[in-house]
């Protein structure tokens, strides 16, 4: 189904309930900033190697990195470190190895994929009004820093997977999540982008979920989400009025 589905969000007013954000693809356009901050790292290495660059493009990058993650052993992924080995085997790849300018590329693809986040345009009036009664946190699998992103202000807690150990969509990790909030796992309600992970894996820990599903693609009858959304702005009219 396309859009707004299933049922109306309620949560008891009288009590402040946490709620959880996946940031990237949630509150900004990861892909976007992502490829943006690949292409801007390849300019960066024409400047250092133009033979290298002459024969990289950001698809060829990206799929370089997909397989770096893909090949990933640790149950929790290092998104620094698989960024860092895709720049590093694409060099290779070109017949260009050199670690040194692989490690300086990436940091300037950090560097560009910070300053080029943009919160959609439902993030911050939705963040500001459910703050106002509710607890808000992120939980990533990613390197979101939310501090870097310059919108710490606006949550209570944060959980960075890559520092508990474990991941979306192990239960553990939504376990954590409720627990730095000060909540039982029950208790929290997650918003995310990505089904399987981030939503089914809420939901089947004992959480409620929320797909938010900007681009309206429809979800496998083997996953369909309890509840969906495709704009924040809706979380206000459920759970504010």
């Amino acid at each position: 189904e396309r859009g707004e589905r299933i049922q109306h969000l309620v949560l008891d007013p009288t009590v402040s309930k946490p709620i959880s954000f996946d940031p990237d693809g949630t509150l900004w356009d990861f892909e976007t900033v992502m490829r943006l901050s690949t292409s801007l790292a390849l300019e960066e290495l024409a400047d250092h190697d133009p033979i290298a660059a002459s024969q990289l493009d950001v698809d060829r990058v990206v799929s370089v990195r997909d397989r770096i993650a893909n090949e990933w052993t640790s149950s929790v992924i290092s998104l620094k470190l698989v960024r860092f080995g895709g720049f590093k085997q694409a060099l290779i790849e070109a017949g260009r190895p050199n670690d040194d300018l692989a490690e300086h590329i990436n940091k300037t693809y950090l560097h560009h994929r910070y300053a080029n986040i943009v919160p959609y345009d439902d993030v911050l009036p939705t963040l500001t009004a459910l703050r106002e009664r509710y607890k808000i946190g992120a939980l990533t699998n990613g390197n979101s820093y939310l501090e870097r992103v310059g919108m710490e202000q606006l949550f209570d807690f944060a959980v960075l997977a890559s520092e508990q150990g474990v991941s979306e969509p192990d239960p553990g990790i939504f376990h954590i999540t409720a627990e730095m909030a000060g909540y039982r796992v029950d208790e929290l309600l997650h918003v995310g982008d990505s089904l399987v992970d981030e939503v089914i894996g809420a939901s089947d820990v004992g959480a409620r979920a929320v797909w938010i599903n900007r681009i309206c693609i429809a979800a496998s009858p083997e996953h369909m989400p309890e509840f969906q959304i495709i704009s924040l702005s809706t979380l206000i009219d459920w759970l504010i009025g």
